[in-house]
């Protein structure tokens, strides 16, 4: 089953079984699905956005070609929560909550703030809910060498353009070489893992902390796993610099990656540019974009 299809399970039932009419081969396309307040649903492709209604199976579907009420956007977004919106309210800070298997659901609309920060969505407008795939990208050769011969790799790409995919890559290359590898899932996307363990099979020399603020993992693994490699979606503030640089004092190294389109413009960065400085990463792999997720742009030095 294409990973489309078990990204709206969580969905009420008209608007689930009315998506799941999509014909599999449009399907395995499909990138993101837009819910939005007083809007008809809108199917992100590579070939940009399609009114979910002109899609093959869809066509001609009331529940998709009509506006979204608002009042059914708060119905999918209380479902997409599992009707729990205070267990995914850490992340709802951050403007999106993540889905069995991966699928993060970014949310738009009004919000309450306390002392300048997000604090709770009073009402949602937007619902963005981004399909995780699990494909294995393909790495360049002098990407391939300089994993072997050892130092830090920065994945850079802008949102959708793959980093988490391709990372995921780099985890499965990185254990194939036979090195330990630790992840830091702190959203749930790299490897995702349900009570009854992983949705994918985890590569073998890897060890994963999921649901855990990146700082607070990498400081969890430095003390009780013994990694070679720490691996972590998206670079934050300092706190996560701080952590990276207790790694690199501990002799690990790191592979991670950061919103972006151009390394050197990135490594000016004042929390970049001192982890540079100290060597934290040696070699940046920049991604092509949205249209071409997880295709490498250029490996180079850094």
């Amino acid at each position: 089953m294409d990973p489309y299809f078990s990204a709206i399970l969580r969905l009420p039932g008209g608007l689930r079984e009315a998506l799941g009419r999509l014909e599999p081969v449009f399907a395995a396309g499909v990138q993101e699905i837009h819910l939005r307040s007083g809007r008809p649903v809108v199917l992100g492709t590579a070939r940009g956005q399609l009114p979910a209604a002109e899609a093959p199976g869809l066509a001609a579907l009331d529940a998709l070609a009509a506006p979204m009420p608002h009042a059914r956007l708060q119905e999918c977004f209380y479902a997409l929560c599992g009707h729990s919106v205070h267990s995914c309210q850490q992340e709802l800070r951050q403007g999106f909550f993540t889905l069995p298997g991966g699928h993060r659901v970014g949310v738009a609309g009004l919000l309450y703030c306390e002392n300048g920060q997000a604090a709770a969505f009073q009402t949602v407008t937007s619902l963005n809910l981004r399909v995780a795939r699990k494909l294995r990208p393909e790495m360049p050769g002098a990407l391939r060498l300089a994993l072997k011969q050892g130092g830090g790799v920065l994945v850079v790409g802008p949102p959708g353009s793959g980093k988490t995919t391709f990372l995921r890559g780099i985890a499965q290359y990185l254990s194939d070489l036979g090195r330990k590898v630790t992840v830091v899932d702190e959203r749930g996307e790299l490897a995702p893992c349900t009570a009854q363990g992983f949705v994918y099979p985890a590569p073998l020399h890897c060890e994963v902390i999921t649901g855990l603020p990146k700082a607070q993992a990498i400081c969890m693994a430095l003390r009780a796993l013994g990694p070679q490699v720490i691996l972590c979606d998206e670079l934050g503030g300092g706190e996560d610099a701080a952590a990276l640089e207790q790694g690199l004092h501990a002799g690990v190294e790191f592979a991670a990656s950061v919103h972006g389109t151009d390394a050197e413009v990135l490594c000016r960065r004042p929390q970049f540019a001192a982890l540079a400085r100290q060597g934290a990463f040696c070699t940046a792999v920049v991604l092509a974009g949205p249209q071409q997720p997880g295709l490498v742009r250029e490996v180079r030095a850094l």
